[in-house]
Formats: structure tokens, C-alpha cells, sequence
């Protein structure tokens, strides 16, 4: 049996949280898996979880020492996030002492992304070219909404090297993307401007952000499930902002435009395949994770046709995260890896992005009323989401800690 190793210990229970926070955990994910890691280190610890830190609590009584970690959040890393549970695990199997864990997490923050920026910039346009069939676009709008997304993710390879540019990324893709679209309608026959904006901007639109809040909300983490709504808030106000700006620097030179005929049903499997092997590349997670990221995003999408088809798109919603969220589980039962691999990109043909974008876009047109509407509608599409993954959850648990 090695020697107890206080400092070691108390180190990896404070940065094993910093890890996770800033490869995707939600607040509720990370405090239970952590608590669960304590105890198996025999130390009495409580963990705080918010958006950009987690206050870790560790020892009894008098001997209780307090640690804030400070998390800069950054994109989803999910093969990180997998090599982080991999570490987990071994800990909580005694396979790696503290001391031994530490040095891998820093071996796992080392280690170089696997994908080259430029793939990710094709990536983003592949996923505005599936998000425009998806909205019902033509062929011009889909071809458009490709090339503006290939701008947006030039602008964020750009701007995620310097801090202050970082912080209009939203803004200035939003603005470019409403520019284009508007000047190219009534130039461009079959072209739908807001089809194009929304597809263009799809990636930056954070759906999946707020429906991790309300998760968050519904599993009593209060404080980071309101911390993450006023982000979600926040970006969707930012690209609302631009693509109004755009649109009135655009005005003077707007034709009126025709829309064109959708496209025919044969395009949409072949967008449920290629818009998941792209989200597979902008969440970093493996490429044999494919195999079951595009059968799981693919189940939830049609289960959401299903139940939209039979109640509402709210109901269908859940189906789909549902149907998601049972595929997820079973893959982490069989795999012992984490869900978020399934999970996070199988609902992001379900998150309501587009609602939240309509939202802003009335408030920003004067239409309070159509406003209100369309956002209290994207808050129940993402209840939604979360109360198909809560029942996924009881009726096949996952049995992983994250």
C-alpha cells in the first residue's frame, strides 16, 4: 500500500476539476464526480462549480482548507475530456496514485490539437451547408451559407490569438455574414437572406450553451445554471446586434429577392451524415468516434421528426434527446467512457440556436410581442432537450461519473 500523499492529493482534487471545467463538464457532472473521487481518497472535500470557477473544499473542521481554481472556459475538447475520465477512473480503480495522475493531466493539457484550423474551417462551412437544408433552403441558399461559414471560422482562426479581437468574434461574424446575404439578395436568384444568416452563423449560435444551463438549473446548481444563461444571453444579443447592423449598412443597396424551391428529400440523409462527422471534428473528439456519433445524432433527429409530427416540436425535442440520450448511455456502459462523447453532439441538431436567433432578431425589429414569444419557445424546446436526457438518464442509467 504506497504512502499517503497529502500534498499530491489535495493538488490533483483541485486541478482534476480545473480540467474538467475547461474541457466541457457541466457544473452537475463535475461536483459528482469529484465528491465521488474524494471519498475514494478518503478525504471529506465539497466542490462549487461555476462557469469560470470551481471553489474546491477540502479537510474537516479546523483543518478545512478552501481553494478557488479559476477556469478560463474554452471550446469542447471531447478527446480530452476523454483522456481526463480515462485519469478519473484510474484513480478511482487505485491504478494511478494522485502524484501519477497529476503528471498525466499535464501530458493531456500538452498535448496538440489533433485537427489541422483549416479542417475546422471546412468543418464550419459543411455544418452551415446542413443547417441550411435543414431550415428548408435551396441549393443557393445552402452553396451561400457554405461559403459565409467558411468566413466565419477564418474570423474565429483569427481572432482566438489575440484576446481583445477574441471578444467581437460573435459581433463581427454576424456583421459580415448579414452584409453579404443581404447585398447578394435579389442579385443571387433563389437566395433567402435569413436562411443564409442563420446557417452561416450556426456554429456561433448557442444553443447547446443554454441547454446546458437549464440541465444545470434542473439539476439545482443554480448559480452556474443562471451564469450560463446570461452568457448564452449575451452572444445571442452580440450576433443579433451585428446581423442588425449589417442589415442597415446593407439596406441601401438591397434588391427585393424570390425564394427559391427547398431542396429535394434525398439531401436530408446525406446532411444528417455530414453535419455530425463535422461536429465530430469541431468538438476534437476522435475519429473512430464517429461510428457512434453520427448513428446517435441521426436516431435523435428523426426521433425529433417523430415526436414534432405527433405533438409539437417541443415534445419533439425530447424524443430526440431522448433517443439521444439512451444511445449515449448504452455507449458508455459498453465503452466506460464518458457520454458527452454521444451527448454533445447528438443534441446539437435539436438545441433551439435558430429560436433564440428569431428571438433577437424581433426584438431587434421592434416586434416585442413575436420576441417574447419565440424566446419563451426557445426556453421550453431546451426544457425539452434536458427533461428527454433526465428520463434517458433514470431509464438507462450510464453508470459513468461523467
Amino acid at each position: 500500500m504506497p504512502e499517503f500523499d497529502s500534498d499530491a492529493t489535495q493538488r490533483f482534487l483541485t486541478e482534476m476539476p480545473r480540467a474538467l471545467a475547461t474541457y466541457g463538464t457541466p457544473a452537475h457532472r463535475l461536483e459528482e464526480a469529484m465528491v465521488l473521487c474524494a471519498e475514494k481518497l478518503g478525504q471529506n472535500a465539497e466542490f462549487f462549480s461555476m462557469p469560470t470557477a470551481v471553489m474546491c473544499a477540502i479537510g474537516e473542521g479546523d483543518q478545512t482548507r478552501t481553494h478557488m481554481v479559476r477556469v478560463m472556459p474554452g471550446e469542447v475538447d471531447l478527446e480530452k475530456l476523454d483522456r481526463v475520465d480515462g485519469i478519473l477512473g484510474k484513480v478511482l480503480r487505485d491504478e494511478l496514485t494522485p502524484r501519477q495522475a497529476l503528471s498525466e493531466i499535464e501530458q493531456v493539457r500538452a498535448h496538440p490539437r489533433r485537427y489541422h484550423p483549416l479542417l475546422t474551417v471546412l468543418c464550419v462551412g459543411i455544418a452551415s451547408a446542413g443547417a441550411a437544408r435543414f431550415f428548408g433552403g435551396s441549393w443557393i441558399d445552402l452553396l451561400v451559407a457554405a461559403g459565409i461559414g467558411l468566413l466565419v471560422g477564418c474570423i474565429g482562426l483569427v481572432t482566438q490569438k489575440h484576446r481583445q479581437a477574441a471578444r467581437v468574434t460573435d459581433f463581427a461574424s454576424a456583421l459580415l455574414a448579414s452584409v453579404i446575404a443581404t447585398l447578394l439578395a435579389g442579385r443571387i436568384e433563389g437566395l433567402t437572406p435569413g436562411i443564409v444568416i442563420i446557417s452561416s452563423l450556426i456554429v456561433l449560435v448557442p444553443g447547446l450553451t443554454l441547454t446546458v444551463a437549464i440541465n444545470e438549473l434542473a439539476t439545482k446548481n443554480l448559480v452556474a445554471g443562471t451564469a450560463r444563461s446570461m452568457h448564452a444571453l449575451m452572444v445571442l444579443l452580440s450576433i443579433g446586434f451585428g446581423v442588425g447592423a449589417g442589415q442597415a449598412m446593407a439596406s441601401g443597396w438591397a434588391l427585393p429577392g424570390v425564394p427559391g424551391d427547398p431542396m429535394p428529400k434525398w439531401t436530408d440523409p446525406i446532411a444528417i451524415v455530414l453535419v455530425p462527422l463535422a461536429l465530430t471534428i469541431l468538438f476534437r473528439a476522435r475519429p473512430r468516434d464517429a461510428l457512434v456519433i453520427v448513428p446517435a445524432a441521426g436516431v435523435g433527429y428523426y426521433g425529433a421528426r417523430f415526436g414534432t409530427a405527433w405533438s409539437g416540436p417541443e415534445l419533439g425535442a425530447c424524443v430526440g434527446a431522448f433517443a439521444v440520450g439512451v444511445v449515449g448511455n448504452l455507449h458508455a456502459r459498453l465503452s466506460r467512457r464518458p457520454t458527452a462523447i454521444t451527448h454533445v453532439p447528438g443534441i446539437m441538431l435539436l438545441v433551439p440556436g435558430a429560436v433564440g436567433y428569431a428571438s433577437v432578431s424581433s426584438f431587434m425589429a421592434g416586434d416585442v410581442m413575436t420576441g417574447v414569444e419565440t424566446a419563451f419557445r426557445m426556453v421550453i424546446v431546451a426544457t425539452g432537450i434536458v427533461i428527454g436526457l433526465l428520463l434517458a438518464n433514470v431509464l438507462l442509467p450510464s453508470k459513468q461519473s461523467l
